[in-house]
C-alpha cells in the first residue's frame, strides 16, 4: 500500500513540474511559445498521469483483496451455523 501511494505522490509532483514546464513555455510564464517545451511537457503529463493511474490500481486492487477476505470470513461463518443442528 505505502508503494503505491508513494507511486501517486511522485506522479503527482511530476505532473506539478510538468505544468511548471509547460508554464514557462508560454510568453505569459516565459519568453515566448516554445514548442518543445510545450511536447516535453506533455510527454511528461502523460508518463506522470500513467504513475497516478497505476498507484490508483494498486490500492483499488488491495481494497479489493480484502473485502474478498472480509466476504470469505462471513460466508464461513454462515456455513458453519448452518451446519450446526
Amino acid at each position: 500500500m505505502i508503494l503505491h501511494r508513494t507511486l501517486q505522490v511522485v506522479g503527482v509532483l511530476a505532473l506539478l513540474m510538468c505544468l511548471n514546464l509547460a508554464w514557462g513555455a508560454t510568453p505569459w510564464g516565459g519568453e515566448g511559445w516554445s514548442r518543445a517545451r510545450m511536447l516535453y511537457a506533455g510527454a511528461g503529463a502523460v508518463s506522470a498521469l500513467a504513475l497516478i493511474a497505476i498507484g490508483g490500481l494498486g490500492v483499488a486492487l488491495k481494497r479489493a483483496e480484502a473485502r474478498a477476505e472480509a466476504l470469505a470470513a462471513a460466508l464461513s461463518r454462515i456455513e458453519d451455523m448452518l451446519r450446526r443442528p
